[in-house]
């Protein structure tokens, strides 16, 4: 099993879920089918003769293998996704927003910083472009896609251990 790493100051305590990820995103995305063999634990694709979950370790004869990824592991993985993407696309707006502000500023005041209004627009534009590109990606994935990052994982990890809690219970397939 793998070792916890750290990403982006987060540790997640089910390092297996992490390393899937990026795997149920393209299912997800209907990148990849949704059909198939997964590991009846962390439901990480397997191939016909794997024995044990290269995720998880978990034996794929305990729990049996299952056909597809249950509805409710998929929703627990897009939680995290839509959070983050919330929060990187809050962010460019925000640097986009402040690039749009300079922007005005610089046309409503520029031709007195440089007594020509010709190249105060010039200035202004090139603020609202570029600057909006910078301060996009600087706010956006940067800034708030790291704290979109831990948030999103946190909560994912949460859900994860309730399905496993309810799972274990018999509340949950």
């Amino acid at each position: 099993m793998a070792e916890a790493q750290e990403v982006a100051g987060y540790v997640s305590p089910y390092p297996y879920v992490q390393r899937l990820q990026d795997r149920m995103d393209e299912i997800l995305d209907r990148q990849v089918p949704n059909s198939g063999r997964f590991c009846g634990f962390c439901f990480a694709r397997l191939a016909r003769d794997t024995e044990l979950c290269p995720y998880c370790g978990a034996d794929t004869n305990q729990p049996p293998t299952v056909e597809k990824v249950p509805r409710e592991a998929l929703i627990i993985y897009r939680t995290k996704k839509r959070t983050e993407e919330r929060w990187v696309y809050g962010g460019a707006m925000i640097g986009l927003l402040i690039a749009a502000g300079v922007f005005v500023a610089l046309v409503v005041y520029g031709t007195d910083l440089v007594g020509s209004r010709s190249i105060a627009l010039g200035i202004a534009f090139l603020a609202l472009i570029g600057g909006g590109y910078v301060l996009a990606q600087l706010f956006g994935p940067l800034i708030c896609g790291q704290v979109g990052y831990r948030r999103g994982s946190r909560r994912r990890d949460e859900l994860w251990g309730q399905f496993l809690e309810e799972r274990e219970s018999g509340e949950s397939p």
